[in-house]
């Protein structure tokens, strides 16, 4: 009992350097008061009710349009924008645009982008971009020069 009221001493007397723990005791300072804790623990249960599902990775989840996953995707902003010019003059940015043979955003050469959504064609013409000319801007320069990519 000495051994820990030596030790609370100590401890108080190191934290004590402004006068803030004058005639307090460490034990009353570690408790909360009831209704911050019922408080947080209610936030919780309905932030936990209304939050929308984390732990989804389908790419038809994702609430945003495909510009904005284009953009999120890239994370560069100058690959971004020629991305966005190419498939703005291919396809004006609609997933049901066609053209003979050629399908969706990117307006690419496969039955796959038939039926894929914006988001899974979004992520077919990236790739197929960063193959083929080694960038967005790559595309968008050959589509700039010969009217096609």
């Amino acid at each position: 009992m000495k051994r820990h009221a030596a030790l609370t001493s100590t401890y108080t007397n190191m934290l004590d350097t402004h006068d803030n723990l004058k005639a307090k005791d460490i034990k009353s300072l570690a408790r909360a008061p009831k209704g911050a804790a019922r408080g947080v623990l209610c936030g919780l249960v309905i932030l936990l009710c209304f939050m929308p599902n984390a732990s989804s990775t389908k790419l038809e989840d994702i609430s945003m349009t495909p510009k904005e996953y284009a953009k999120y995707y890239l994370s560069n902003h100058y690959e971004y924008k020629c991305l966005s010019q190419l498939y703005g003059k291919e396809s004006a940015w609609n997933p049901k645009a066609s053209n003979g043979s050629h399908y969706g955003i990117p307006q690419g050469h496969s039955l796959y982008l038939k039926t894929a959504t914006a988001f899974e064609q979004i992520n077919w013409g990236i790739r197929y971009n960063l193959h083929r000319y080694g960038s967005m801007c790559g595309a968008w320069h050959h589509f700039e020069r010969y009217s096609w990519h």
